[in-house]
């Protein structure tokens, strides 16, 4: 008890002394304020937009900091996901383009697609670079999308700059924008944790802890008893379905969603819920085990879904993107909770055939999420959220601590539907 008493005080002093970052900045998916733009699959807050009339449809473009938004109607025919969309900016061109934007659109149906940037048309140079909805209104098809001009290499000196798009099977007439302000430190640098949050406490704070725990997509009570036979020692959390054992772990917020990310060594364990459209399957979600790419991703993610819905997927692992060299490595579920897709799944480290995790340090990120990287350590001692050592070491004494007291908590059990 004595030992363990000690941990938690150095683990307090060590707190006091490195305390914890600062989260990043939120990104915003809204472009001029007057203009109010989100990219969301509704395309009314287009209504007063500028619009770009070519022989086979409409274009605009309306930028947002680092990003810009693209919209788009047909006259005739899908909207296209090649052409490609070309981008010029301070005289040099980029070509964006999808190749999973749905040809077939019903009447007030929403679909959701990637988009992929290269040096030349159809190229991948830049991989995923935005993200976007295709609908159709009964008379024409519509798109919107948000291109992440950070992807293409741009950086703070091409703020202000003319930015131009073009789609050929649109029309030959290019619309035409100014490059928002993009932030001198804008990069993919590994995310931080916020010091106000209070780990033990939900909040309303995209920077804070997962606060949509009691969603209707769970599928069974939650489990709270913290002597159960947890999934990642004492962090209590299991791949079911169900969401609320994600309520202390810090969330990391990108332009689209939010993750969490936590590992026991043996597993990695994501959390995801998006701001808009559904959690992506593609990506892919990009794991960087000390220096090692390892790219998982699914086929399995459904393109809708009723609120409530739950859906079990399998994922699959590759040493380059959407590649199937480590075959199946992991599972979860994806659900709808109100108006957002929400996801949590584990990957098996070792069917990336690593001896141990001990030691090593893992990133994760998906760019139809968000630039920003999740960060834990690996080891055979437990999980480790990356918000501060000391936070860790207080965390690890006060749970040996409870077991050692046999505290237990109660927990209703309920039937899985």
């Amino acid at each position: 008890m004595k030992k363990i008493n000690k941990l938690m005080i150095l683990g307090m002093l060590v707190f006091g002394i490195t305390g914890v970052t600062t989260i990043n900045p939120a990104m915003t998916t809204t472009a001029d304020a007057s203009t109010n733009i989100t990219i969301d699959g509704k395309m009314n807050d287009w209504k007063d937009a500028t619009l770009t009339e070519g022989y086979n449809g409409y274009t605009a473009l309306a930028r947002a900091g680092q990003y810009v938004n693209v919209y788009v109607k047909m006259k005739n025919g899908a909207v296209p996901g090649y052409g490609d969309y070309n981008f010029t900016i301070d005289g040099k061109t980029y070509y964006i383009w999808s190749k999973n934007i749905s040809g077939s659109v019903s009447s007030g149906t929403v679909k959701s697609f990637t988009l992929t940037g290269g040096k030349w048309n159809e190229g991948t140079q830049y991989g995923a670079v935005g993200t976007g909805y295709v609908t159709n209104d009964g008379s024409h098809n519509y798109a919107e999308f948000q291109i992440d001009l950070t992807k293409l290499g741009l950086s703070d000196s091409a703020s202000g700059k003319q930015i131009s798009m073009v789609n050929l099977n649109i029309g030959n007439a290019p619309t035409t924008s100014t490059v928002g302000t993009i932030p001198a430190s804008s990069t993919s640098s590994s995310s931080s944790t916020s010091s106000s949050t209070n780990a033990n406490s939900a909040t309303s704070s995209s920077a804070g802890v997962i606060t949509d725990k009691d969603t209707s997509a769970s599928k069974a009570s939650s489990t709270t008893d913290n002597n159960a036979a947890n999934d990642n020692d004492n962090l209590n959390i299991k791949i079911d379905g169900n969401f609320n054992d994600w309520k202390n772990v810090t969330l990391t917020e990108g332009y689209n969603g939010y993750m969490a990310m936590v590992s026991d060594g043996k597993y990695v364990y994501v959390y995801v819920k998006m701001k808009y459209g559904q959690v992506p399957g593609y990506g892919d979600y990009n794991f960087d085990i000390s220096g090692q790419k390892y790219y998982v991703w699914s086929n399995e993610m459904p393109s809708s879904q009723s609120d409530g819905a739950v859906k079990a997927v399998s994922f699959t692992g590759g040493s380059n993107n959407e590649g199937h060299q480590y075959g199946t490595v992991g599972n979860g579920y994806v659900s709808q909770s109100g108006s957002h897709s929400i996801a949590e799944f584990r990957v098996n480290l070792s069917k990336f055939d690593i001896s141990t995790m001990t030691g090593q340090t893992i990133t994760m990120t998906n760019p139809n999420i968000g630039n920003q990287k999740m960060t834990v350590a690996g080891g055979s001692t437990g999980p480790y959220v990356i918000s501060g050592v000391g936070v860790v070491i207080v965390a690890w004494g006060y749970f040996k601590f409870r077991k050692r007291r046999r505290l237990t908590a109660t927990d209703s059990s309920t039937t899985k539907n």
